[in-house]
């Protein structure tokens, strides 16, 4: 008991000076905390240290909280932070100062700044936005996106899409319209996305005008992977060993190593009608399987591992392995019947055409 006593005496010794010695520091909130939008779904968030903060030996940073759209929290020694969010619905944040000295810390009070929703007349905004982007044969990135009108948007709405990939932005040129004449999707065959990359965003930018109403802009941030259809595995190949079916492929193109991905292997048996769904990490598939029977196989692909999940490639090329012995045998009889059935028939031609003639004959010898 006596020991315990000593160690906290001893804390309070050395830890009670600096306490009092923060409480007579006064710390002072940022001054000149101001949202700036500087691209597409980007906001600056500047400020600037009190000029009535001591400085002295203290360690200051400050607490951002990200308020709307999405709350996020985080601290930072710098003076300024770029966001990247959704702006259709407005943005706001706070930020204050926090003073550490030997461990312990202090705070200010906190100063708000607020971003207001950019103008724009209810549910003229596009609905169910979805975009696709593809890794294609000359190495760039295809974007393709497509949306629904607001349900309040006028007939002669014009809506017109942007994407921003990093620093680069650009507006579609090449869209597809609804009966309306409204810009309803667009494409792009070649983009500034580079391939390849891990979960870096797409931002997608719609706005749109109209003689009878401000059509309200909309904002979707897309993660690059989660929303890239994968190409297809490439030299599917499929044979018979003993009685095992082997089927064996190659990566789909793309930048990512074969390790990256998985697959689907789908395989009917055409003589019972039983389909198979199997999945695996490898780039070959072994199935013990009914050798008297027919069988089709496709193969899939998506991302794994070394990035989220994407859409499914589609299937490749439906390849046939194996014959079916009981369809052998059932055409086989049937060209049987057949080849019978017309040898039958000409000789019963050739027999009546026989008689005939014969029949000719004494008619015109009888004549004479």
């Amino acid at each position: 008991m006596m020991r315990v006593c000593l160690i906290l005496l001893w804390i309070r010794i050395l830890v009670q000076p600096h306490i009092l010695q923060l409480k007579a520091v006064q710390v002072f909130p940022p001054i000149n905390f101001t949202l700036t939008v500087s691209a597409l779904a980007q906001v600056l968030l500047s400020w600037k240290p009190s000029p009535n903060q001591e400085q002295k030996n203290y360690t200051i940073r400050y607490d951002v909280k990200i308020l709307t759209p999405v709350f996020e929290e985080y601290d930072t020694t710098k003076t300024h932070s770029f966001q990247t969010a959704v702006l259709h619905n407005g943005f706001s944040a706070h930020v204050r100062t926090l003073l550490f000295h030997k461990g312990l810390q202090m705070t200010s009070d906190w100063v708000t700044a607020e971003l207001q929703p950019p103008p724009g007349a209810e549910n003229t905004a596009v609905t169910d936005l979805s975009c696709v982007t593809h890794f294609t044969v000359s190495s760039t990135v295809s974007l393709h996106c497509t949306w629904l009108p607001g349900k309040e948007a006028p007939e002669d709405t014009k809506y017109f899409l942007f994407y921003r990939y990093e620093t680069y932005t650009e507006e579609c040129q090449d869209y597809i319209k609804d009966k309306w004449n409204r810009n309803v999707e667009c494409r792009f065959s070649v983009t500034h996305i580079a391939p390849g990359e891990i979960d870096e965003l797409i931002v997608i930018h719609i706005n749109g005008s109209s003689k009878y109403a401000a059509i309200k802009p909309f904002q979707q941030l897309f993660n690059q992977n989660a929303i890239e259809k994968v190409n297809v595995p490439r030299n599917v190949t499929v044979f018979l060993e003993q009685n095992d079916l082997v089927a064996t492929w190659e990566k789909p193109l793309s930048t990512f190593p074969k390790g990256c991905f998985e697959y689907e292997f789908y395989l009917i048996n055409l003589k019972s009608g039983n389909e198979q769904v199997s999945k695996t990490y490898s780039h070959d598939f072994r199935l013990r399987i009914d050798v008297t029977g027919r069988y089709s196989v496709q193969i899939r692909a998506n991302h794994h591992k070394c990035a989220v999940n994407g859409f499914w490639s589609d299937w490749s090329e439906t390849l046939y392995i194996g014959e079916n012995k009981q369809e052998n045998l059932i055409v086989w009889s049937l060209t049987v019947l057949c080849v019978s059935t017309c040898s039958t028939v000409t000789l019963i031609a050739i027999v009546c055409k026989s008689v005939l003639q014969k029949k000719t004959k004494t008619i015109l010898r009888a004549s004479l």
